[in-house]
């Protein structure tokens, strides 16, 4: 919150200066970000005061900071060099990763990731070795156990992801004419002793850069260059908290001084010499413990010493809960009177003769009451417009809650009228207790009307509502989003896509995605990852689990998983959209009790049965019947091309309970897998998203209780169109995720292969074709996520377009087939063999012009949709 001085002595520097700059901020500027770059600025205007920055120094800044966006490239990320040498990304890394158990143990020491971690490093056999390519270095059998730090015992399956600098110091993609791809990088499982073994080199110490950005500082600051031998790992294991790491020969020189301050005395090892070994001279023994992701942990708020007590009382502060607003506004929940509540608010601000300098007072001391920070910004500088003094804005700002049994004051002081001091009391005394003094009350009665009185009551009680319970009154009326909906802002989505990307790294690797396509199986751990990331609730109520957070969360997470593996994400989208979010939108409370917390948690699979042979676009010639029996209905007939089929265990299933009813003859199921009389005839072979199990299924007298029903009887088609948009909209992301792919793996292939002399991607054909992928992915992208976004921001009265839905689905599945059909031109040979994803891609992307109705279908609906814009014309 902003403060005003008291009084105006003589300053050097004007001390509202740097709030000025930080309040200039706007009213939907994300929290987080607003509480960093408040600090920031301040110390950053603190810091310039303090060595009083003369505009030399000043310019020689900016010079600096330009050297870095000058010096970085494709292979030299200078500002994550800059950030190392300042100590930052160590400092972070400690900051992220500490963990103590209950019984002061500690995991092993994470560290600084670096800038040359690669998510394309292949998996390798137990024994195998990451050397590839010839070097001077000294080979290494490196081996160890990875426990659990709790219980001690060893984890199997855990990886272990290696990756190290050749004997020259440089790494593969940064020597392409000594190293081949991947050269001295790879992962290892553990076995089921916790055990893993490798060939490895012993680390050669290198420099960092002496030129550019990182050479100017290290000679600024009379500072090596060097960087200690060492080797990265990154270890995972499900279920328990990765460890990101490097590990340093004992004897070199440069452990003690390391340039980036990452060196810590646990990851400090020896290199023993190593008997009976043609394959190496070296042995190095490193057991690895790692902690539970779900652990208890010791308390770290208290500091360990003195040094770290001022540090310990900042966390301690910056994490306090703030106080609950004590007034009673329980009448908000009645979404009735809800939905005139900013019609309320906006009368108050409009529509009343009470002053504007009394009614911005009021406002402002409750921001303060109730620690608004947003609400302080705004109506302190409107107190201000409206005649408060600054010195009377302070006084509302530091003055002690007005107490029971206080007296009002009588005179001016602190800047603040007689008439003020009335209104600030009757204020504090409204928002603490909802209870006035007959004091108070009299003193506000002998400076305002009758009128006006009222109108501060009105004023006091609207402001004291807190946003958010009033924008869950009327969200509980949205039909396509969960309880408490609030649009997630960019920054969220920001820290979601990473997330996802960084899960992706991790869980679904190349390896897992060729494996999952070849073997046409898909990897059924995953779906209890999933669950614990929280992926498979993400339109989804909180209660059930969910993380209730709309369609664009949605469309992320679809698309970065379909990055990694197509199919693995189009079984994912089956589960997440077509069962669960079907279930949020058709569902009763009973049903979505029942069944959600399974699906959102993973133990559960859900799919969708809609398809039959001789019904696929043409939905209401289905010929599966659901006949009434006593208690239920008994479902007959076939469905076919069902993805999750063979491995669901809910099924939402489409059937005619009216025959002759058409389009009002059809009604929804939830149908449980274990059901007598359900089997799936057989697992079908396709030509792409293999992996995402897809099978026929057979329903031979399956008995279906009352409650089972999702929706009402023969309003099926209802149900099925409810989501059917969104379907649309979301599954659009998969091929959004799949040309992503395509440029993952065709710009770095078309920079480092040379013929005639110079990288292809030089040769300005192939520079078209690479900037029209980009261009086609960047306008599908945009199309999708405006949509999304449209969507979520009308949640209290949704504008879902059936022709946006489908135009985006459209227009992104035929870009994403010419994309990776230009992937497989621009790699040429290789494009065209197995081993290389781009093949994968191709055969994946095909399937989203034919799934969730054909191009022609969606072009067809497009069309039908303009027909009944335009019927009246």
């Amino acid at each position: 919150m902003s403060s005003y001085p008291q009084t105006s002595p003589p300053h050097r520097f004007n001390p509202n200066f740097t709030q000025s700059v930080i309040d200039a901020m706007g009213p939907k500027t994300d929290e987080r970000l607003r509480f960093v770059m408040s600090s920031l600025i301040r110390h950053l205007h603190d810091f310039t005061r303090e060595v009083e920055l003369t505009p030399d120094e000043w310019m020689a800044g900016v010079k600096f900071i330009n050297l870095i966006g000058q010096t970085s490239t494709p292979t030299r990320n200078e500002a994550h060099r800059m950030s190392d040498i300042l100590g930052l990304e160590s400092l972070v890394d400690e900051i992220a990763h500490k963990h103590v158990n209950e019984s002061g143990e500690e995991p092993t020491s994470s560290s600084i990731l670096g800038p040359f971690w690669s998510p394309n490093a292949p998996f390798r056999e137990n024994g195998d070795s990451i050397v590839r390519s010839p070097h001077n270095g000294e080979l290494t059998l490196m081996h160890g156990v990875i426990r659990d730090l709790d219980t001690k015992k060893p984890i199997p399956g855990a990886v272990i992801d290696i990756w190290q600098a050749s004997s020259n110091g440089r790494y593969d993609f940064q020597d392409p004419e000594n190293q081949e791809p991947n050269n001295l990088r790879g992962k290892f499982r553990t076995n089921e002793k916790g055990e893993y073994h490798f060939y490895c080199l012993k680390p050669t110490a290198y420099s960092l850069p002496t030129d550019g950005a990182a050479g100017a500082f290290f000679k600024a600051l009379d500072r090596h260059p060097m960087r200690p031998a060492h080797i990265h790992l990154m270890i995972t294991a499900e279920g328990y908290k990765p460890v990101t790491t490097q590990l340093y020969p004992r004897d070199d020189p440069y452990v003690t001084n390391d340039t980036v301050f990452a060196v810590k005395d646990d990851l400090l090892i020896d290199f023993n010499p190593r008997e009976g070994d043609d394959k190496a001279k070296l042995d190095l023994e490193y057991n690895v413990t790692l902690a539970p992701r779900e652990g208890k942990t010791a308390p770290m708020e208290e500091p360990q010493t003195p040094e770290d007590a001022p540090i310990y009382s900042r966390i301690a502060a910056r994490r306090a809960p703030r106080p609950l607003i004590p007034l009673d506004l329980a009448l908000l929940h009645n979404p009735a009177i809800a939905d005139g509540w900013n019609s309320f608010i906006g009368a108050i601000r409009t529509q009343t003769s009470l002053s504007s300098a009394l009614k911005e007072l009021a406002i402002s001391r409750i921001a303060v009451l109730n620690h608004a920070v947003h609400e302080w910004d705004v109506h302190a500088a409107l107190a201000l417009q409206a005649g408060i003094t600054r010195e009377g804005l302070q006084t509302a700002f530091t003055a002690p809650v007005f107490g029971r049994g206080e007296a009002v004051k009588e005179v001016d002081e602190g800047g603040l009228t007689k008439e003020q001091w009335a209104v600030m009391a009757y204020t504090d005394q409204m928002t603490k207790s909802v209870e006035v003094d007959d004091g108070v009350m009299e003193a506000l009665k002998g400076v305002l009307s009758e009128r006006e009185v009222v109108e501060l009551t009105a004023t006091v009680a609207g402001y004291n509502c807190p946003g958010s319970a009033t924008l869950v009154a009327r969200r509980y009326a949205s039909t396509k989003h969960p309880k408490g909906f609030v649009p997630p802002t960019q920054a969220d989505l920001q820290e979601l896509r990473e997330s996802v990307q960084d899960f992706a790294r991790r869980e679904i690797p190349e390896d897992v995605a060729m494996k999952t396509d070849a073997d046409n199986a898909f990897p059924n751990e995953m779906w209890r990852k999933f669950g614990e990331a929280g992926f498979l609730g993400v339109t989804a109520d909180e209660e059930f689990g969910g993380l209730a957070m709309g369609y664009q969360a949605h469309c992320i997470i679809m698309e970065e998983l379909s990055r990694a593996s197509g199919s693995i994400a189009l079984s994912y989208a089956a589960h997440s959209q077509l069962c669960v979010n079907q279930l949020m939108l058709n569902g009763n409370a009973a049903q979505k009790a029942k069944f959600l917390p399974g699906l959102i948690s993973g133990e559960q699979i859900g799919a969708l049965a809609m398809s039959e042979h001789s019904a696929g676009s043409d939905v209401v010639s289905m010929k599966m019947t659901a006949k009434e029996v006593d208690g239920g209905y008994l479902l007959n007939g076939t469905k076919m091309w069902i993805t999750n089929g063979p491995d669901a265990h809910t099924i939402i299933v489409y059937a005619k309970t009216n025959p002759q009813g058409a389009s009002k003859g059809i009604t929804a199921f939830i149908v449980p897998t274990s059901s007598k009389g359900f089997s799936c005839a057989k697992k079908l072979d396709k030509l792409g998203m293999r992996g995402s199990n897809t099978g026929e299924l057979v329903f031979e007298d399956v008995f279906v209780p009352t409650e089972n029903i999702l929706g009402d009887v023969n309003r099926g088609v209802r149900v099925l169109m409810e989501g059917l948009d969104l379907e649309r909209l979301v599954l659009s992301a998969g091929p959004l995720g799949l040309m992503q792919a395509c440029l993952d793996h065709t710009l770095p292939y078309t920079h480092q292969r040379k013929q005639f002399g110079a990288p292809i991607a030089h040769n300005q054909l192939v520079q078209g074709k690479l900037a029209d992928m980009y261009t086609k992915y960047r306008a599908s992208s945009a199309f999708t996520y405006s949509v999304a976004r449209a969507v979520d921001e009308s949640h209290e009265n949704p504008q879902i377009r059936t022709q946006d839905c489908a135009g985006a689905i459209l227009y992104a599945a035929e870009r994403a087939t010419e994309c990776a059909l230009d992937a497989i031109q621009l790699m040429g040979g290789m494009g065209y063999m197995n081993e290389m994803p781009v093949g994968r891609i191709l055969r994946d992307a095909k399937l989203y012009e034919i799934g969730a109705g054909t191009s022609e279908v969606r072009r067809m609906v497009i069309g039908r949709a303009f027909n009944k814009e335009f019927k009246d014309l």
